[in-house]
């Protein structure tokens, strides 16, 4: 037989460009896809180092916060460092010194923060409480004494002058 003759009397291959294609496709779908991953992997590689980042500064910057039991410990804890450094001995020393049988001290109110202090009484005369206020103002302990209030009060014929000096503590 003649080998045309053959040629044509053989089935034709029915499908001899479309495999191709399919596997040209499917080729072409996985490198899309492979580089699809490649840059997902790059960008998840890239959010985990940010978010890294951002824990460790978060972690830095996280102060806890004190408790209210805490608080109020502190807060006594800086009353009585106040109250520590508050100078009672030359305050006591002072007024001591100062004082006579004519002054009656009544009250006495020290403010620790700005280191003065308030001595409220009486005194039998005015000569006594201006005496006193004198004696109060030249104390190594105290600056700028002044009398803040004065009044005379009447007792059962008793004459007394009512005052209020206030002082500042040397530092």
């Amino acid at each position: 037989m003649n080998m045309e003759l053959i040629k044509y009397l053989q089935p034709r291959p029915r499908y001899r460009w479309q495999p191709w294609i399919i596997v040209g496709l499917l080729l072409g779908l996985a490198v899309w896809t492979a580089l699809w991953a490649y840059d997902e992997s790059r960008e998840l590689g890239r959010i985990e180092r940010r978010i890294d980042k951002l824990r460790a500064e978060q972690q830095k910057t996280a102060i806890p916060l004190p408790t209210k039991q805490e608080e109020a410990d502190a807060k006594k804890w800086a009353e009585l460092k106040i109250e520590r450094s508050f100078a009672w001995d030359t305050l006591f020393n002072a007024i001591e010194h100062a004082s006579s049988n004519d002054i009656e001290l009544l009250e006495f109110q020290p403010d620790k923060s700005s280191r003065t202090v308030i001595v409220s009484g009486e005194a039998k005369d005015q000569k006594a409480l201006l005496a006193f206020l004198t004696a109060l103002a030249v104390q190594p302990g105290f600056k700028r004494v002044h009398l803040t209030h004065q009044q005379g009060v009447v007792r059962d014929r008793l004459q007394t002058i009512s005052f209020e000096i206030r002082a500042a503590l040397r530092p």
